[in-house]
């Protein structure tokens, strides 16, 4: 059964606001972490010999884009706080992430998932060390990481 990339994230938001004030850096961790697990779910089931759907690996594929569309425009907001070399570089990434998710559907082969899931679990990560550090400055990444993964498998 296919899912709503936009419902699912909503869902998530949901949840945290509920629960808390989020941060958004930390919601945005968390739904790039819920990005690299769909696509290492699908690349690991390729790697296993599965059979898979053209339209399972467009599942993973869709939420993953739509949320780099998100940053991207995002990035595009002249008013947006962030400095514009970084804007810059969200911007460059989102090309990135869609030329290469043509290149996944086109060919899906479990290497070309590599990329795409090392940049949304290294952003997920800074995103969510940053939050981290801000409440406990003496923390390490590791117990950051762990958390980051508790937090994403609660909202799987």
């Amino acid at each position: 059964m296919s899912h709503n990339p936009y419902t699912e994230s909503a869902d998530i938001y949901s949840k945290n606001a509920k629960s808390a004030v989020v941060d958004p850096r930390s919601l945005e961790g968390q739904v790039l972490m819920r990005a690299a697990q769909k696509l290492e779910l699908i690349k690991n089931r390729l790697l296993d010999g599965e059979k898979i759907l053209l339209s399972d690996i467009d599942d993973a594929i869709s939420y993953n884009r739509k949320l780099w569309t998100i940053f991207a425009a995002d990035a595009a907001n002249e008013e947006h706080p962030l400095p514009q070399e970084i804007k810059n570089n969200i911007a460059s990434l989102a090309v990135f992430v869609f030329k290469h998710s043509m290149e996944i559907m086109a060919e899906p082969q479990p290497s070309k998932f590599d990329s795409l899931i090392e940049i949304n679990k290294n952003i997920a990560s800074g995103l969510l060390k940053s939050i981290k550090n801000e409440i406990e400055p003496d923390t390490n990444v590791k117990d950051t990481e762990n958390k980051a993964d508790l937090t994403t498998d609660m909202h799987t």
